[in-house]
């Protein structure tokens, strides 16, 4: 086995680095488990290695580290949620748990945030409200990185959606996904890894379908080189959503950095299964749904193959490449943390 880390070890690191590049505690705290969040669960290009990319982003003014983020309600089931440009993993806590508790009252709750920027794994919000006995969805526009089906100008965003489902007698149903084929940080973690890309995924200035990262300026949307309208049609529900009803900008009218523009709205969305069932018969339900595939082995549920790696990750630590474990020394090295794994 390779170099590894455990929550214990990577938490206090993430925490210290983040505050010492100025970030306040509730933003660093947010980040920190945000991205230790996507690590557990194996969605490693949006866990840990984005630690010095927020560093660098709070240093050089693009996230403030110490926002002020404010919520108002402007009808009973709505509440909106002003991140203050700051990280946009505080926000989304906020506003889930803003969306829960109306929820808890109405039987829905939403949410929309406001001039944010990335928020990493959008499952780690989802989760917060299945964790809470809620089903829980989310999802945000994104700077244009995604070309339409056929082309090579990118119109969207990766634009991730999420959609959870609580299950008290196991493990939640939990889908996570970019609506582009790969989110483009997978594109930067395989260049830090020297991996090539999946076919199908990624294209060069001409739209022409590229293997090597480096050549890579954009994604497809998912679906791939036959089935891309339906990953775009998915890309345009984020836009509608994330970006328009939001107030915000489309993705193409944002630059393309995902954190350069902070400028960026999210929408999440709480349901009480309460509304039409107990949550013990709901979880049943979901329970029942998940052994469908415990039937023929080898198939997976929404959310399977990372509950199986949290459980294998919790036990054996989380993977740090060597380029990964370089890059978070590097950062040690800048803000004068200790790194000690």
């Amino acid at each position: 086995m390779g170099r590894t880390a455990t929550v214990a070890q990577l938490a206090p690191f993430s925490l210290g680095l983040l505050t010492a590049a100025g970030a306040d505690t509730a933003s660093a705290e947010a980040a920190t488990w945000a991205m230790l969040h996507a690590s557990l669960h194996g969605i490693d290009s949006h866990g840990i290695r984005l630690l010095p990319w927020y560093a660098d982003c709070l240093r050089n003014g693009i996230a403030k580290g110490r926002p002020d983020v404010t919520v108002s309600h402007p009808r009973r089931a709505v509440a909106l949620v002003d991140a203050d440009d700051g990280l946009g993993h505080i926000a989304m806590y906020r506003a889930m748990d803003e969306a829960c508790a109306i929820a808890r009252d109405c039987g829905i709750g939403m949410a929309s945030v406001i001039n944010s920027t990335h928020f990493g794994a959008a499952g780690a919000y989802t989760l917060a409200a299945a964790d809470a006995g809620f089903i829980g969805f989310a999802t945000c526009n994104s700077g244009a990185f995604v070309v339409p089906h056929g082309g090579s100008k990118p119109i969207h965003g990766t634009s991730p959606i999420s959609f959870a489902a609580p299950n008290p007698g196991g493990d939640p149903f939990l889908l996570d996904m970019a609506t582009s084929a790969v989110p483009w940080n997978k594109v930067l973690r395989y260049r830090t890894e020297g991996l090539e890309l999946p076919e199908g995924v990624a294209v060069d200035q001409s739209g022409a379908f590229v293997t090597d990262p480096n050549k890579a300026v954009a994604l497809a949307p998912v679906g791939g080189p036959d089935f891309g309208y339906k990953g775009a049609g998915l890309g345009g529900m984020a836009d509608m959503l994330g970006g328009i009803l939001t107030g915000m900008r489309l993705s193409s009218d944002q630059d393309g950095l995902a954190l350069g523009d902070t400028k960026v709205g999210h929408f999440v969305m709480a349901i009480d299964p309460t509304l039409f069932m107990t949550l013990e018969a709901f979880g049943i339900g979901v329970e029942t749904y998940i052994s469908r595939f415990r039937e023929q082995p080898g198939t997976y549920a929404a959310g399977g193959p990372e509950w199986e790696r949290r459980r294998r990750r919790e036990a054996e630590g989380i993977p740090l490449p060597q380029g990964l474990h370089a890059e978070l020394a590097a950062a040690a090295s800048k803000a004068g943390v200790p790194l000690a794994f």
